[in-house]
């Protein structure tokens, strides 16, 4: 067989082969060429910032949003380090992100500040993948970045908000707790000492009801600022809340030095403040804890909180640190506290009642109900071991209430029960808006004449919610409730508080009737008061009689009722006679 033409098509067949071959590598580099003019075209009408370097870090290709994003004409950037776009501070970071995506092939995103044309900057959020070439070895990278800076101020301010008090500008209490934390635990590290001191401005609350909220903010700003002003570097200062401030002092050596900074401070906040042309003076009291090895900041809150208002308590002005026995005492204030919460979910009150009678012959003329708290442990509790901290919590309002229904319970039960039966009504309770309705919402609840009962309320407590319960008391009075002012001659605005408000008796103190047989100021002013109450109309009602002696200079003074040992001690049953003792 001849050879010959089996090599010439053999031949043919090759170069027919080679030709294929670079047709289609003809094709692949068009469809390159087309794919890489459609990502250009992507990319320059996108309005992220997209670039290539190469392993240098030099920008082979930029889009045109760099122009609209940063400012940058994209020709100048070309073969200048991708690095002089970024705000000089983010540069050494991003370095090493660069390097590790070149050679790990990792992509990486992070948020970083690229400058602009104009010597600012934009935060952005960058894209970091490899460009790998073949042989997939990273030969440079593609860099996507993407304008967050609207995101990222947002992002500041709610983390600002979320740190700061916007009034004062002060760091809130979530930050300075959570600081404490740390400065505690440098504390164990290094054997010395944290204080914290809780401040509070003693007569803020008079000059917001005088003055106006706004005066108020403006004193309470400038004191914001005078702490901060008298600290020593390294204490921190937040609000509290209120008219509260905290102030962490780390590195304390000794007692001293807690005692000094507590001096600067009462002295910083009782300089005079000028609001337009009033000058503003305000206090502050100061409780000071100092941790130990087992303080945590939640205990060491509680204590300096029980120590300020021990300061407080005394006069204010002043500062006092807190004590085994304060600690003791906040311990037992907090079991008081969860125990009442209990006794009004379980109905533990008891009323008792005592009479009160005619001075002239001993008639009951009306009872005054007095709660007493059934312990299940302790036994039956006088007031004087649970009303105080059922104040503070207002805990009161639900033992008030508690106490009325039992009232109306009785008043529907005896409807021939001589007189009326007076309840105690406190400053949280009557401060309370709709107080007034939910009363008179239960005297109805029962069918109750209002007539049959009276409201007692100290005098002081009536002139520290005057302006906001005003009406209520008128409303009260015209549905034809008795409104006796209990302690009465104890306040200071006596003449005042009976013209502004619908009374109809007032019950004089037992302070007076104590002293009265011995005592001639206390006499002479029993009497002014009697005098008082007469010429006005009014029920006089003189407490705490314990004696036929001060009895009879309370008759003869003029006092229409009594109320006292003589006659009766307070008992769970209603008595419609008594004898005297």
């Amino acid at each position: 067989m001849d050879e010959a033409p089996v090599r010439m098509k053999r031949l043919a067949a090759e170069e027919s082969g080679a030709q294929v071959d670079e047709d289609r590598f003809v094709l692949l580099v068009k469809r390159l060429e087309d794919e890489r003019a459609r990502f250009a075209m992507l990319a320059d009408n996108a309005t992220d910032v997209v670039y290539q370097d190469d392993p240098a870090g030099n920008i082979v290709w930029i889009s045109a949003g760099v122009r609209e994003t940063l400012g940058w004409e994209p020709d100048s950037l070309v073969g200048t380090p991708g690095l002089d776009l970024l705000y000089h501070e983010d540069r050494m970071p991003t370095e090493v992100r660069l390097r590790t995506v070149l050679a790990d092939g990792v992509v990486d995103v992070t948020h970083l500040r690229c400058r602009t044309s104009s010597g600012g900057f934009r935060w952005m959020s960058a894209r970091i993948a490899p460009l790998p070439d073949r042989d997939v070895v990273a030969t440079g990278r593609v860099v996507g970045l993407r304008d967050v800076h609207e995101e990222h101020a947002m992002r500041e301010q709610l983390s600002h908000l979320a740190f700061h008090d916007t009034l004062t500008g002060l760091r809130n209490r979530a930050w300075i707790l959570d600081m404490l934390e740390t400065d505690l635990a440098v504390a164990r590290r290094d054997h010395c000492l944290v204080a914290l001191l809780f401040i509070d401005l003693d007569n803020l609350k008079v000059v917001n009801d005088s003055l106006g909220h706004l005066v108020g903010d403006e004193v309470l700003t400038a004191a914001a600022h005078r702490i901060a002003k008298v600290l020593r570097p390294g204490d921190r200062v937040g609000r509290f809340g209120g008219d509260e401030f905290i102030v962490v002092a780390p590195g304390i050596r000794h007692r001293n030095d807690a005692d000094a900074i507590a001096e600067r401070l009462c002295a910083a906040v009782l300089d005079e403040v000028q609001i337009g042309d009033r000058s503003v003076i305000v206090s502050a009291s100061i409780g000071i804890a100092l941790s130990d090895e087992d303080s945590i900041p939640m205990y060491l809150l509680r204590d300096a909180d029980t120590a300020m208002f021990r300061a407080k308590s005394t006069g204010g002005s002043h500062w006092e640190f807190s004590t085994a026995g304060m600690r003791n005492q906040a311990r037992t204030r907090l079991e008081i506290e969860a125990e009442l919460r209990t006794a009004i979910t379980e109905r533990q009150f008891r009323v008792h009642y005592q009479p009160i009678v005619s001075m002239s012959d001993a008639t009951v003329t009306g009872h005054e109900a007095l709660v007493r708290w059934e312990h299940p442990q302790r036994g039956l509790l006088a007031p004087i071991e649970f009303l105080q901290v059922a104040e503070d919590t207002e805990l009161i309002i639900g033992i008030e209430e508690l106490v009325l229904d039992v009232v109306c319970t009785q008043l529907r039960n005896h409807p021939d029960l001589p007189g009326p039966i007076s309840v105690n009504k406190s400053p949280r309770h009557i401060a309370r808006t709709g107080w007034h309705h939910r009363f008179l919402d239960q005297l109805d609840h029962h069918g109750v004449d209002p007539a049959r009962v009276i409201i007692e309320v100290t005098e002081t407590a009536i002139l520290s919610v005057l302006e906001r319960t005003r009406a209520d008391f008128v409303d009260l009075r015209e549905r034809g409730v008795g409104i006796h002012v209990d302690d009465f001659g104890t306040g200071y605005s006596t003449v005042a508080l009976l013209r502004d408000l619908p009374v109809t008796g007032l019950k004089l103190d037992l302070s007076f009737t104590r002293n009265i047989a011995t005592d001639t100021t206390a006499r002479a002013l029993a009497a002014g008061l009697a005098g008082l109450a007469n010429g006005l109309g009014l029920d006089g009602v003189a407490e705490g009689i314990e004696t036929p002696a001060q009895a009879e200079i309370l008759r003869e003074q003029g006092w229409s009722h009594g109320q006292g040992y003589l006659y009766g001690r307070p008992t769970s049953l209603l008595t419609t006679t008594v004898s005297q003792n």
